[in-house]
């Protein structure tokens, strides 16, 4: 039998938690490492609609990319979402661990994953650091194509209605620039490398105008839609890994998500 601790572990492996933010909260928020582990579920944020899947479905442990606890605690009660979720994980012995801006900036985490799933070629750090890591990629595309068919060709890939862009439909771009989230910051950076546009979510009005009287492009593809991938590619290395190791291990992504700021 394995516990939480093991996949914690390999977690620590793949993505420090040393990589994170100081600001950030990351790790085990709720439950114990010593806990027995023979399911463990995947997603983005830990709603209540995610706790109450996993405990239908027997979960030990969930692994997520938003803090469920990110500002300190006063109390924990019934009268909020947050109090309900800790309740529930606690009732059903599910433990909680979590991997933000380390799983963000981490060689092989979650923009090297929207990298890939928008089949960018000869892929690099957009924001490089000192061990390989940082925040965003910037890679190419296979042949040029305009600013509007890349903008329709990434809410087809994400699965997105509503992608939003800044720079004339017309244009042509190849060299993109990916963060996953919130990135549009790093529009200089993406300038700097050569970037034709910068693919990322919460792009500001004031940004998207200073952006604007530059050769860069961007396209707002959402929060939830530049990260959405997670859950399924991190149960993909989960599922990988036990068979690896022989883990007697069950592995679910959440697969229930969806934008709350859908496009009507």
């Amino acid at each position: 039998m394995i516990v939480a601790a093991d996949i914690i572990a390999y977690m620590e492996e793949l993505f420090p938690q040393s990589l994170a933010e100081e600001w950030d909260n990351v790790g085990l928020q709720v439950g114990s490492a010593s806990s027995p582990c023979r399911t463990v579920m995947t997603c983005l944020t830990v709603t209540e609609a995610a706790a109450e899947y996993a405990a239908e479905t027997s979960v030990d442990l969930i692994i997520s990319h938003h803090p469920l606890i990110f500002a300190p605690l006063k109390r924990v009660t019934l009268d909020n979402s947050v109090g309900r979720i800790i309740y529930s994980l606690v009732t059903h012995r599910i433990s909680l661990f979590v991997g933000h801006t380390n799983i963000d900036r981490a060689e092989g985490g979650l923009n090297d994953w929207l990298a890939e799933s928008l089949h960018l070629l000869d892929v690099g750090v957009l924001e490089p650091e000192l061990d390989e890591s940082g925040y965003g990629r910037i890679g190419r595309l296979q042949s040029k194509m305009t600013l509007a068919s890349l903008a329709k060709y990434v809410g087809e890939v994400l699965g997105i209605q509503g992608v939003r862009i800044v720079g004339p439909n017309d244009r042509l771009v190849q060299a993109v620039a990916v963060c996953s989230g919130s990135g549009s910051h790093l529009w200089p950076a993406a300038l700097a490398q050569g970037a034709d546009v910068l693919i990322t979510g919460d792009v500001k009005y004031h940004t998207a105008l200073d952006v604007s009287s530059t050769s860069l492009a961007m396209i707002d593809a959402g929060h939830f839609g530049t990260e959405a991938v997670f859950a399924s590619r991190l149960a993909d290395l989960l599922e990988e890994e036990g068979k690896r190791r022989q883990w007697p291990l069950r592995v679910i992504a959440y697969e229930a998500e969806t934008d709350p700021m859908a496009a009507v």
